[in-house]
């Protein structure tokens, strides 16, 4: 009897110890589900939170299309100025330049996710500084997606243009500059580096 006894002892100190480690499991997978689930929140926090921010970069324009012509081709007048959108001819080559480049060429580089920096030296005090200083911006993106052209704006010294975004700024600002090529370069119909 005594070994009976013994035995259905052993059985359940044996199953007590089963159920322990089964209830461990269990909160061992509740945790982990806890946290995949706080990790996806997380994740989601913050490319939410980086896609609001840049919302608030530039202003929206709505889209005219992307409808190919050739340079000299008639189109509906562009919604912005400088355009961010429309029909639009071959691209420019990336870079600085110094001599002006028609709207239809650069809109084509905003459709592969380029910015676009125009200024207008009639409207700037020191024009050279400026470029010099624009020059600068684009050599450290070694002209990836990034273009520089003179152009005459109507609204503004410099204007940062992007695939259906505008920022028109009343004189150089580099962190404006910068914060918007950061956030618009890459985001476009035809992400063409």
């Amino acid at each position: 009897m005594a070994k009976r006894s013994s035995s259905t002892k052993k059985r359940k100190e044996i199953q007590a110890q089963r159920q322990a480690r089964q209830k461990k499991q269990r909160l061992n997978q509740i945790i982990i589900g806890v946290l995949v689930v706080i990790s996806v929140l997380a994740v989601y926090g913050w490319w939410f939170q980086g896609y609001q921010a840049r919302e608030e970069i530039g202003e929206f324009v709505p889209s005219l299309g992307r409808d190919h012509i050739a340079v000299n081709d008639a189109h509906i007048p562009y919604n912005s100025d400088p355009p961010t959108s429309g029909p639009h001819a071959a691209a420019a080559n990336r870079g600085f330049y110094e001599d002006p480049i028609p709207d239809e060429n650069i809109v084509h580089n905003l459709e592969h996710g380029f910015v676009a920096i125009s200024y207008d030296c009639e409207q700037l005090e020191d024009c050279e500084t400026v470029k010099s200083n624009l020059r600068q911006i684009v050599d450290n993106y070694d002209s990836h997606q990034v273009i520089a052209v003179p152009r005459q704006n109507r609204d503004a010294p410099i204007a940062l243009t992007a695939w259906q975004r505008i920022d028109l700024l009343d004189e150089y600002d580099e962190e404006r500059i910068v914060t918007f090529v950061e956030a618009w370069r890459g985001r476009a119909p035809e992400n063409v580096p």
